[in-house]
Protein backbone atom coordinates (compact mmCIF):
# COMPACT_ATOMS: atom_id res chain seq x y z
CA UNK A 1 0.00 0.00 0.00
CA UNK A 2 2.80 2.40 0.91
CA UNK A 3 4.46 1.74 -2.47
CA UNK A 4 1.22 2.62 -4.32
CA UNK A 5 0.91 5.89 -2.41
CA UNK A 6 4.47 6.85 -3.40
CA UNK A 7 3.82 6.02 -7.06
CA UNK A 8 0.59 8.04 -7.01
CA UNK A 9 2.43 10.98 -5.40
CA UNK A 10 5.20 10.86 -8.03
CA UNK A 11 2.69 10.72 -10.91
CA UNK A 12 0.65 13.59 -9.44
CA UNK A 13 3.83 15.65 -8.98
CA UNK A 14 4.90 15.07 -12.59
CA UNK A 15 1.46 16.07 -13.88
CA UNK A 16 1.62 19.27 -11.80
CA UNK A 17 5.12 20.12 -13.03
CA UNK A 18 4.10 19.63 -16.67
CA UNK A 19 0.93 21.71 -16.20
CA UNK A 20 2.80 24.58 -14.53
CA UNK A 21 5.52 24.51 -17.18
CA UNK A 22 2.97 24.62 -20.00
CA UNK A 23 1.06 27.57 -18.49
CA UNK A 24 4.28 29.48 -17.84
CA UNK A 25 5.48 28.93 -21.39
CA UNK A 26 2.18 30.09 -22.88
CA UNK A 27 2.06 33.28 -20.80
CA UNK A 28 4.94 35.27 -22.29
CA UNK A 29 6.25 38.15 -20.22
CA UNK A 30 5.39 41.64 -21.40
CA UNK A 31 8.14 43.29 -23.49
CA UNK A 32 7.63 46.38 -21.29
CA UNK A 33 8.89 44.66 -18.11
CA UNK A 34 12.17 45.98 -16.77
CA UNK A 35 14.12 49.17 -16.12
CA UNK A 36 14.32 51.89 -18.78
CA UNK A 37 16.17 55.20 -19.06
CA UNK A 38 15.97 58.27 -21.27
CA UNK A 39 16.97 61.89 -21.59
CA UNK A 40 14.07 64.35 -21.44
CA UNK A 41 14.02 66.14 -24.81
CA UNK A 42 12.41 69.21 -23.20
CA UNK A 43 15.12 70.00 -20.66
CA UNK A 44 17.89 67.38 -20.96
CA UNK A 45 17.21 65.79 -17.57
CA UNK A 46 17.77 62.11 -16.84
CA UNK A 47 14.63 59.94 -16.56
CA UNK A 48 14.18 56.46 -15.15
CA UNK A 49 11.22 54.12 -15.60
CA UNK A 50 10.49 50.77 -13.96
CA UNK A 51 7.70 48.64 -15.42
CA UNK A 52 6.29 45.50 -13.87
CA UNK A 53 3.18 43.41 -13.94
CA UNK A 54 -0.23 44.16 -12.58
CA UNK A 55 -3.69 42.67 -12.51
CA UNK A 56 -5.22 41.82 -15.88
CA UNK A 57 -3.68 43.88 -18.68
CA UNK A 58 -2.37 46.58 -16.36
CA UNK A 59 1.29 47.34 -15.73
CA UNK A 60 2.75 48.93 -12.61
CA UNK A 61 5.07 51.83 -13.40
CA UNK A 62 7.44 53.95 -11.33
CA UNK A 63 8.58 57.03 -13.24
CA UNK A 64 11.32 59.42 -12.09
CA UNK A 65 12.41 62.67 -13.74
CA UNK A 66 15.58 63.87 -12.03
CA UNK A 67 15.02 67.44 -13.22
CA UNK A 68 11.35 68.30 -13.64
CA UNK A 69 10.98 71.86 -14.92
CA UNK A 70 7.33 71.87 -13.80
CA UNK A 71 8.59 71.57 -10.22
CA UNK A 72 10.59 74.79 -10.31
CA UNK A 73 13.42 76.59 -12.04
CA UNK A 74 15.77 79.08 -10.34
CA UNK A 75 14.97 82.46 -11.96
CA UNK A 76 18.58 83.66 -11.76
CA UNK A 77 20.57 80.59 -12.83
CA UNK A 78 17.94 78.75 -14.86
CA UNK A 79 18.81 75.57 -12.92
CA UNK A 80 16.02 73.04 -12.42
CA UNK A 81 15.33 72.92 -8.68
CA UNK A 82 13.56 69.58 -8.15
CA UNK A 83 12.90 66.20 -9.61
CA UNK A 84 9.50 64.59 -9.87
CA UNK A 85 7.92 61.17 -9.80
CA UNK A 86 4.76 59.21 -10.50
CA UNK A 87 3.77 55.67 -9.74
CA UNK A 88 0.73 53.50 -10.23
CA UNK A 89 -0.97 51.30 -12.79
CA UNK A 90 -1.51 51.99 -16.49
CA UNK A 91 -3.50 49.92 -18.98
CA UNK A 92 -1.82 47.79 -21.62
CA UNK A 93 -3.11 47.05 -25.10
CA UNK A 94 -0.80 45.45 -27.67
CA UNK A 95 2.43 47.46 -27.79
CA UNK A 96 0.98 50.46 -25.95
CA UNK A 97 0.64 51.38 -22.28
CA UNK A 98 -1.37 54.41 -21.24
CA UNK A 99 -2.98 55.94 -18.20
CA UNK A 100 -3.19 59.00 -15.99
CA UNK A 101 -1.20 59.15 -12.75
CA UNK A 102 -0.60 61.76 -10.06
CA UNK A 103 2.77 63.50 -10.51
CA UNK A 104 4.65 64.70 -7.42
CA UNK A 105 7.52 67.14 -7.09
CA UNK A 106 10.37 65.95 -4.92
CA UNK A 107 10.14 68.88 -2.54
CA UNK A 108 10.00 68.67 1.25
CA UNK A 109 7.28 67.62 1.80
CA UNK A 110 6.45 66.15 -1.63
CA UNK A 111 3.96 68.33 -3.50
CA UNK A 112 1.30 67.07 -5.89
CA UNK A 113 1.82 68.92 -9.17
CA UNK A 114 -1.22 67.37 -10.87
CA UNK A 115 -2.37 64.43 -12.95
CA UNK A 116 -0.29 63.50 -15.98
CA UNK A 117 -1.29 61.24 -18.86
CA UNK A 118 1.44 58.76 -19.71
CA UNK A 119 1.68 56.82 -22.96
CA UNK A 120 4.43 54.38 -23.87
CA UNK A 121 4.73 52.52 -27.19
CA UNK A 122 7.07 49.55 -27.48
CA UNK A 123 9.05 49.06 -30.72
CA UNK A 124 10.09 45.39 -31.03
CA UNK A 125 12.49 46.16 -33.91
CA UNK A 126 14.68 48.35 -31.66
CA UNK A 127 13.63 46.99 -28.23
CA UNK A 128 12.88 50.56 -27.17
CA UNK A 129 9.93 52.57 -25.89
CA UNK A 130 8.78 55.97 -27.13
CA UNK A 131 6.66 58.03 -24.77
CA UNK A 132 3.92 60.51 -25.62
CA UNK A 133 6.40 63.40 -25.59
CA UNK A 134 8.73 61.79 -28.14
CA UNK A 135 11.41 60.63 -25.68
CA UNK A 136 13.01 57.30 -26.60
CA UNK A 137 13.64 54.94 -23.70
CA UNK A 138 16.29 52.19 -23.75
CA UNK A 139 16.77 49.30 -21.35
CA UNK A 140 18.95 50.04 -18.35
Amino acid sequence: MNKNVRILFIVASLVLIVAVGASTASAAASPFYGAWESTDMADGSYQLLHIGGGPGNSHRIRYYDFGATVCGVDPESGQILYGGWAKGFVAGSGNTLSGTLPFYCHTTPPALWGNVTFQFTYDPATDSITDGWGNVWTRK
